[in-house]
């Protein structure tokens, strides 16, 4: 009865269903899995799954993980419309113990997450001004800053975190210095099963080069002479059940390199001076401001680490590029210092349009700390454009983008000619602004390909 009840049964699932075999032969897909990856129930059936990664309609499969180790898995996946989807495999194994199918389940979780994210924004900003304006706290602001953006960049960025967030894998965020890499691990393990476990962060720049290694793995007792006696427990095992976050990943010495891969292979640390490994359960976030790709082929940083942790891959766009961050995350600066150093202050119009202006080139630890130095050296409760210390910089260029649109060469030139100048320059300085033709299209509220084509004959007339 069961067996011929069974495929009704399977499309009762709100999840989508792929059996596959030890090969990697899909042999069952219920009705959801084809809603779910775009991909036809009938174009799968019989075909083995990598298959589908070869021909880029899915980046990511789990048969062959899991009828190697015998082991569950979980990843995120890709599929060629841009959706993320959350993996979750399982093997099933014959009498005598062998792996011999994989039975995995897929959740679309994008617009879950996204809707989520937009509907929990005002509740953070409600609970993030109350503790902002409690007196006596001293903690780290990144640690209770609320998610201060309007930007479809980090809504989009944001609704990605709380995807990955909800699984174990290898995360790795990609930015410049200053853009929020440590809010971003934080926020992920706040969202994380881990959530209630330990969070530890290590500077991989800042530990001297000798002493790293004792650091992140610890040392047995005995080890060394002027050492503690009982030994020393290393970061990595601290973290156990928890996250590590392993800042300034791309600055960790090549030896220390190979020992983080032999440990992300084998999830097992082995303490300086000891012979006994011990298997620890951590979830791994590394960030770098560097190019590790252009570090490979220097010979910097090994490849087989950097794609040991290319899993999940967090690219976080600087404050330049994302404009409509820039005063929402200021005013609140100046609440949070404002109520530290128990005055009223806010930005007058003028002041406003300069750090709108200026290019940021620290990001967002730089505005916070231009706000701070301001809400303890201004003296009136009205900050103005002359009381920022950027205003010569920012004004200088005001007034150029001013005077460039306002000079015309009039003169042997149509109507017509005199008004494609005037959209060029519109659309360069709109390019400069906001960085990429999709935001240029957003603020110009025109479709994108008209902004691509625009460009692309702006560029042709350069050359």
């Amino acid at each position: 009865m069961l067996q011929e009840y069974l495929d009704q049964l399977f499309d009762a699932f709100k999840e989508g269903i792929c059996i596959s075999d030890s090969d990697g032969i899909v042999v069952h897909l219920n009705r959801r899995h084809a809603e779910i990856t775009g991909i036809p129930r009938e174009e799968m059936l019989g075909h083995s799954v990598m298959e589908f990664v070869r021909r880029g309609r899915m980046d990511v499969v789990l048969n062959p993980e899991v009828m190697r180790t015998g082991q569950p898995a979980t990843r995120v996946q890709t599929v060629s419309d841009g959706r993320k989807l959350i993996l979750e495999a399982n093997p099933v194994f014959d009498a005598q113990g062998r792996p011999v199918l994989c039975v995995t389940f897929l959740r679309d979780v994008t617009m879950l997450s996204e809707m989520r994210e937009q509907l929990s924004v005002q509740k953070e900003l409600l609970e993030a001004f109350q503790q902002l304006s409690t007196a006596g706290e001293e903690q780290e602001l990144s640690r209770k800053t609320p998610k201060i953006f309007t930007s479809s960049a980090m809504m989009k960025l944001y609704g990605e975190v709380n995807t990955i967030a909800e699984t174990d894998a290898t995360v790795l965020l990609l930015g410049e210095t200053g853009v929020g890499k440590d809010v971003i691990a934080r926020r992920i393990h706040s969202l994380s099963p881990r959530k209630n476990r330990t969070f530890i962060k290590v500077d991989c720049g800042s530990i001297p080069e000798n002493l790293i290694e004792t650091e992140l793995f610890g040392y047995a007792a005995g080890t060394f002479s002027g050492g503690n006696k009982a030994g020393k427990i290393g970061l990595i095992e601290a973290a156990s059940g928890g996250t590590l976050f392993l800042d300034e990943i791309g600055e960790l010495p090549m030896s220390m390199q190979t020992r983080l891969l032999r440990f992300l292979q084998d999830w097992e640390i082995m303490r300086v001076g000891s012979t006994m490994p011990k298997p620890v359960d951590v979830r791994i976030i590394a960030a770098t401001n560097k190019n590790l790709e252009r570090a490979i082929a220097r010979g910097e940083f090994r490849s087989d680490l950097y794609y040991r942790l290319k899993v999940a891959v967090i690219a976080i766009p600087p404050l330049r590029d994302r404009q409509a961050d820039i005063l929402p995350l200021a005013r609140m600066f100046l609440r949070f210092y404002g109520s530290k150093y128990h005055r009223q202050l806010s930005f007058s119009e003028e002041a406003e349009r300069l750090l709108l202006d200026y290019k940021w080139p620290g990001n967002v630890r730089e505005l916070e700390n231009l706000v701070q130095g301001l809400a303890v050296t201004c003296k009136n409760s009205v900050i103005r454009a002359a009381d920022i210390p950027i205003t010569g910089v920012a004004s200088k260029a005001v007034v150029s983008a001013r005077k460039d649109a306002a000079e015309f060469d009039l003169d042997g030139k149509t109507f017509k000619e005199i008004m494609k100048d005037l959209e060029n320059r519109v659309l360069t300085a709109a390019m400069d602004r906001y960085g990429s033709i999709t935001e240029v299209a957003k603020h110009f509220q025109v479709d994108r390909s008209t902004i691509f084509r625009k460009v692309k004959e702006l560029e042709k007339g350069e050359k």
